[in-house]
Formats: structure tokens, sequence, C-alpha cells
């Protein structure tokens, strides 16, 4: 499965790795984005409050103005109701103080002011009281006052100018801030729009970037899984690789594991063209699964060779248990027959003590002086086994010692007597 899957992980690495790097651009970008759409807020803000405010100023200065001109006119219609007076007023003067000869048909000045003076000033919207009794008084005040308005006049004329030159250059900021208001409309609705837009983009920003976040996390577990498998594959490999070799009773390696087999120094690990060690993206030795299979494949040689030569020990036992059993048994035959006097005992004996002996040699050739493997209950029997071979050895040429010298014997006697 590794194998299948090891194409895959070395490109997800580059994948996952690339997709780290996409992640933390987006993100980057997502926080610039959110800072210039928060920014633009604040700016837009800015923008309706300056608007407002320019909106104010116009109106402010459109009230000045609407105020000089107001001022304007009135001063120039009290102008224009006081400069008819101003004539009479002298002669009034003129004639009261006798400069000139009296007026026809009044005798005294202040009889021409009545007549004459009130009735005009009247007609000019300045009317006199009735209750007023000292006239050249009230004519002196008229004309301080009209000397006052005369002045105001004059005042006027300056301020009328002034306003003159402040409306024309009120009326030009006016047609300028309304070009500048229009203008901060018109940003300020592009700049809504461009909030808008932004926010759109934000969100699909933030779309993306969980999306990537769920891509980045299944690429990680599957990554993981391979690495996983990979570290696994590495224990069980060095479970292998260790497996204890096979040694008999004498010290003799009977099957040699995987690590004898492959040498000490046998190494699983990967190397580039450079003999550098390649890693995991965790930084872990990176495996190459064929000698991963070369370990397996030498544990497995390693597990056939025990199984067969535990079978190969077993069945030499078992022949020459049967062996072992058909010299016993002729050998009490043989024995029975020499007891009774019957004749065959010596060829019984001659047939056991070569069975005895044949089952040393046949031990010796299978390795009975060092057998590998323990009975079912864990208890050695090789030495108990070839010291009772030997003995039965013994015993057997012993028989047959003893049959042929009886045998001899049994000759002599028979000579004898014939």
């Amino acid at each position: 499965m590794l194998k299948e899957n090891e194409a895959a992980y070395l490109e997800g690495v580059g994948t996952y790795a690339k997709g780290l790097s996409d992640y933390a651009a987006g993100q980057k970008a997502y926080n610039e984005g959110k800072a210039t759409l928060a920014q633009g807020y604040k700016d837009y803000a800015a923008g309706k409050k300056a608007l407002e405010e320019g909106r104010a100023k116009v109106a402010a200065g459109q009230a000045m103005i609407d105020a000089n001109t107001d001022a304007y006119n009135e001063g120039k219609a009290l102008l224009a109701k006081i400069e008819p007076l101003m004539p009479l007023l002298n002669t009034y003067v003129k004639f009261r103080d006798g400069s000139i000869a009296k007026l026809p048909g009044f005798d005294s000045a202040q009889a021409w002011f009545v007549g004459k003076v009130a009735p005009i000033a009247e007609r000019l919207g300045l009317s006199i009281p009735a209750d007023v009794t000292d006239f050249p008084a009230y004519v002196q005040n008229m004309v301080a006052e009209g000397k006052a308005m005369l002045k105001q006049y004059e005042d006027g004329l300056k301020e009328l100018e002034a306003g003159k030159a402040e409306l024309a250059a009120g009326e030009q900021q006016l047609a300028e801030a309304e070009k500048q208001l229009a203008q901060g409309e018109k940003d300020l609705a592009a700049g809504k729009k461009a909030l808008e837009a932004g926010e759109s983009e934000l969100a699909a920003g933030a779309k993306e970037l969980a999306d990537g976040a769920a891509q980045l996390e299944a690429g990680r577990n599957d990554l993981e899984a391979f690495e996983s498998g990979m570290a696994l594959v590495d224990e069980y490999t060095m479970v292998c690789f260790k497996n204890e070799p096979i040694y008999r009773h004498n010290g003799d390696m009977a099957v040699p594991g995987p690590e004898q087999r492959l040498g000490s120094d046998f190494d699983w690990k990967k190397y580039d063209e450079n003999r550098n060690l390649m890693t995991l993206r965790t930084g872990e030795p990176y495996l190459d699964l064929d000698q991963c299979l070369v370990v397996c494949k030498s544990f497995r040689e390693s597990v056939d060779h025990h199984v067969a030569d535990v079978t190969h020990e077993l069945y030499m036992r078992l022949g020459l248990y049967v062996a072992l059993a058909v010299a016993a048994v002729l050998g009490i035959i043989g024995g029975i027959l020499g007891l009774v006097g019957k004749k065959g005992a010596f060829v019984l004996g001659i047939i056991t003590a070569v069975l005895a002996v044949g089952c040393n040699i046949f031990g010796l050739l299978t390795r009975y002086h060092g057998y590998t493997y323990p009975l079912k209950d864990g208890t050695y029997s090789g030495t108990l086994q070839i010291i009772a071979i030997i003995t039965f050895a013994l015993v057997a040429l012993g028989f047959l010692i003893v049959t042929a010298a009886a045998k001899n014997e049994a000759a002599k006697q028979a000579s004898a007597e014939a």
C-alpha cells in the first residue's frame, strides 16, 4: 500500500508545502484587505463629515452674502430718504439765523419748517411726532442723525464696495464649493460602491481561506497516514531483521536470522544520488521499501529454514527411535531364544548389535550429539538419549559376544560327545 501511495506522498508533500505558503499569503492578503476595508469605511465617514461641513460652510457663506445685501439695500434706502431733506435743513438754519430774508408765506423759520419741511419728510417716510414743540432741537437732532446717516451712508458705500468684492469672492467660493460638493458626492458614491465590492471580495476571500484550511487539513491527514504507515513498516522491518537465530545444543548456529543472512550493516533507509539521507516531512528517515521487502523475504526464508530444520530433526529422531525399538525387540527375542536354548539367538544378537551400532552411526550423522529442540515440556533429551543409545549398543555387543561364546562352547561339547 505504501509503495502504491509513495508517488502520491512525494507529490502531496510539495502540494501541502505550497498550500501552506498559499494559505499564509491568502491570510495576509485577507488581513490587508480587511484593514483596507476598515480604512475605507473610516475615509468614507471622514468624507461624509467633510461634505456635511462643506454644505454648512456654503450655507453660512450664502447667509453672509444675503445679510450684506440686505444691509446694503437698507442703508441705501435710508440715505435716499435723508438726502432730499438736507438742503431744506440748511435753508431752515439760514432762515432762523436771519441769513436769508423771510420766506414768502411764513413768518418764522419754525412755521416754515412745520408747514413746508414736515410734510415733505412725511412723504419721504420720516414722521415727525405731533407732540414735538421744540422743532429746532428736534431738527438739530435730525441733522445730527442725518449726519450720522450720511457717515453711515459713506461707510455703507465702502462696505458696499467691500461687500460686492466679498460677494463676488463668496459667489466664486460658493461655485467652487458646490463643484467640490458635487465631486465629493460622486466620490462618496464611488467609495460606497467600492466598499460594497470590497465587502463582497472580503467575504469571498474568507470562504477561500476556509476552503483552503479544510483542504490543508485533509492533505495533512493523508500525509500523516502515509508517515504513520512508514513508521509502522520501519518498526515491523526492525522486528523481522532482529529475529533471533536458532542455535543447537552444542552452540552451533542451526538457523541464521535475517541480520545474520543480510549482515549487521544492512540498511533499509533511502538515500539520494549524493548518498544524503532522505527524510519524511516530519524529519524521520524515508524508507527504501524495496529493501524493507528484502528483509521481509529474508525473514520468511529464515522461518522456512526453521520449519525445515525442525521437521528434519523430528524425522531423524523418529527414524532413530524406530530403529532402536526394532533392535530392542530383536534383542529381547534373541535373549529369550538363548535362555530356552533355541537356535537363532546368535543371529538375532548379530542383527541387534548391527542395529545398535547402526543407530549410533545414524545418530552421529544426524546430530544426535547436539540436538536443537527441546521436548514438549521444555526439557532437553539429547544428552540422556545419546547415553542410552551408546549404552544399548554396548549391551548389544556384549550380548553378541556372550552368544558367540555360548555357541562356541556348545559346538565344543558336541564335538567331544561325538
